[in-house]
């Protein structure tokens, strides 16, 4: 997943992304931090982010303004302000903030923030899946896995009340699903194989067995990573 940081604050702003990047590390989840100086070079950035956390005060405006730029994007970020004052509490509510984290931020305080956004980042999503013919739609929860076809790729999914895989050939290749969906749930055990964990049944001698009855591949790789994930996954599914 992709975070911003828009705080001009280079020492506070670094010890968020340090925090940050801890918290998922912990979780078993990559991601990808970006420090930001103002806002204009936030709304100039080229990739869209999941969760930004903005300052109310930046050098170049007011926050509350740079969050309304970003809520006209097509894939809007949740938003998280930070400021050392209280008084654009309400006029964040406006803009639909998530959470508003008074400076200096307490480490309690930020992990229960993280937590609650993984908790919503995690919630069951529709996908669009381009074929030749049209454009299909899934929920995310029924996707069992995708697989690399050369530069397109198989999306296997099981329908309503279906034990056996459906699928879509699908012109998207494997490596742009795995740029959209950052789900949590999937995890790329190989270059060929992004996977929804949900629907793993037995993981053996590099095989990771599916519940539909179909194998893909566990590259030695991913392996470490791979388990750290799973591992953490079944621990939030108990």
């Amino acid at each position: 997943m992709r975070i911003g940081i828009c705080e001009d604050d280079l020492p506070v702003a670094q010890k968020l992304a340090q925090k940050t990047r801890a918290f998922f590390s912990e979780q078993g989840y990559p991601c990808d931090v970006q420090i930001f100086a103002d806002g204009g070079t936030l709304l100039g950035y080229a990739y869209g982010f999941d969760l930004v956390f903005l300052d109310c005060r930046l050098p170049d405006g007011n926050g509350l303004d740079v969050a309304r730029r970003l809520n006209e994007k097509a894939d809007p970020p949740m938003i998280v302000f930070v400021s050392a004052y209280r008084e654009y509490v309400f006029e964040s509510f406006e803009v639909g903030t998530f959470r508003y984290l008074l400076k200096p931020i307490d480490d309690e305080v930020l992990n229960k923030t993280l937590d609650s956004f993984m908790r919503y980042y995690d919630r069951d999503t529709v996908i669009g899946i381009p074929t030749k013919e049209q454009n299909r739609f899934l929920n995310l929860s029924d996707i069992v896995y995708i697989e690399s076809n050369g530069k397109h790729s198989i999306v296997r999914f099981v329908g309503s009340g279906q034990t056996d895989c459906l699928y879509y050939d699908s012109t998207r290749p494997l490596a742009e699903f795995a740029e959209i969906i950052r789900s949590p749930r999937f995890f790329r055990t190989h270059k060929s194989f992004l996977v929804n964990l949900s629907y793993i049944e037995k993981i053996e001698a590099g095989k990771i067995t599916l519940t539909v009855g179909e194998q893909v591949e566990l590259s030695r790789r991913n392996m470490k990573a791979f388990h750290r994930v799973y591992n953490n996954y079944l621990k939030k599914a108990l």
